[in-house]
């Protein structure tokens, strides 16, 4: 059972933001990364970030016994184009790629990477990947989506992933020495969407690319080489997608699927677990979904958070792998609000976050005093 405390659909967010304020009847006052962007440091500490006008913001959960947020703080960046990701590695270390304009307002945008390695510390200084290509391809070929960024939990070494319109996609890679290598292709084949990537522990690195077909699966097989490993006929929304460690070398994809845009699983055979497309209701909702696996009444269960239909962020949990048993979808309230995503906080609750129509960070953290799920009211972290 899955019930917030307080947080009626009347309350739009906890600076009680009109009601009905969608980010879609306006642009948003910041923008969220594409994918993930609340993380769980090594010290149990939340981090939460997002693309402002000039750079980074970034949030940071207090250390105990205080509680409460500090930020917004403002990272900036010169030639700040907006577009970020970020992918976390198993030291809590969280890696950022990002555009920023070339010099002199000229050329294609430059890729650029830096590294967080604390709660609230300082970031290392931007490095500049140049502008992704290869020797003969396409002079001047433009993006056809963010940049991603893709971790090796074994080793740390890091993957940018980039989609070109008439390039195909392109990997450049650091080894756990942090050398740089070039730019090598992963597809020739051009795709006009994102290249979404994960690396489960122990498995290979793999992307999801949107294709007029439907989703195509790419794997690395070996010596930095990759192969087509699954076409999936299906339409997909773009920029749903996402990407999440489900078992041992078993990575499930979830997107929403735009005849009533409901979400979607879909997993490779492997194992005897559940494969292939699954139905995970939601229907009406909008955006990419947040997912986090957390132990839940002492099973390990996978945790999603959109917004639904009406408006609300809604929450579901269900035992990881086991999709074919239904999902079951309940309101949080916090209506008004966009891109939610979920994370378990040192506590070992779940904190659902998003931002309200104000762009104010907000969060709703599960209540363990009370059986089931049950989650306490909306508050701003700042």
């Amino acid at each position: 059972m899955i019930r917030g405390k307080g947080v009626g659909r009347a309350a739009s967010s906890a600076r009680g933001a009109e009601a009905g304020a969608l980010p879609g009847a306006g642009a948003p006052p910041l923008a969220p990364p594409a994918g993930n962007w609340l993380f769980a440091g090594a010290d149990g500490r939340l981090s939460a970030y997002a693309s402002g006008p000039h750079g980074l913001l970034r949030w940071t959960e207090a250390a105990a016994p205080h509680t409460g947020w500090t930020g917004p703080e403002a990272l900036d960046v010169p030639g700040w184009t907006g577009s970020v990701s970020m992918a976390q590695s198993r030291e809590g270390y969280v890696h950022f790629v990002a555009l920023r304009a070339a010099a002199h307002g000229s050329g294609s945008p430059e890729v650029i990477v830096s590294t967080q390695f604390q709660p609230g510390r300082g970031i290392y200084d931007w490095h500049s990947l140049g502008t992704p290509g290869l020797r003969g391809g396409p002079p001047d070929d433009a993006l056809a989506g963010p940049p991603r960024i893709a971790v090796n939990q074994r080793s740390g070494s890091t993957h940018v992933i980039v989609s070109l319109r008439h390039g195909g996609i392109l990997r450049r890679s650091r080894n756990a020495e942090g050398v740089w290598g070039g730019w090598k292709l992963v597809s020739p084949e051009p795709y006009r969407g994102d290249a979404t990537p994960l690396m489960a522990v122990g498995g290979p690195l793999e992307l999801l690319a949107l294709g007029p077909a439907g989703a195509d699966r790419w794997v690395g097989v070996s010596q930095g080489r990759f192969q087509l490993a699954d076409r999936i006929p299906t339409p997909v929304v773009p920029g749903t997608p996402v990407l999440y460690e489900t078992g041992p070398r078993r990575v499930t994809y979830f997107w929403r699927y735009p005849g009533d845009g409901s979400l979607v699983a879909w997993r490779a055979a492997q194992g005897g677990v559940q494969s292939g497309l699954m139905s995970l209701g939601g229907a009406g909702g909008q955006g990419a979904p947040g997912v986090v696996r957390a132990v839940i009444g002492g099973y390990d269960c996978t945790v999603l958070a959109q917004i639904g239909a009406e408006g609300d962020v809604e929450l579901t949990a269900y035992v990881t792998e086991n999709e074919g048993y239904g999902a079951w979808w309940a309101s949080l309230g916090g209506h008004g609000a966009y891109a939610p995503q979920v994370a378990v906080d040192a506590a070992g609750r779940l904190v659902v976050a998003a931002f309200d129509a104000d762009g104010t960070l907000i969060c709703a953290r599960q209540d363990a005093t009370q059986p089931g799920l049950v989650f306490g009211p909306w508050d701003a972290a700042a």
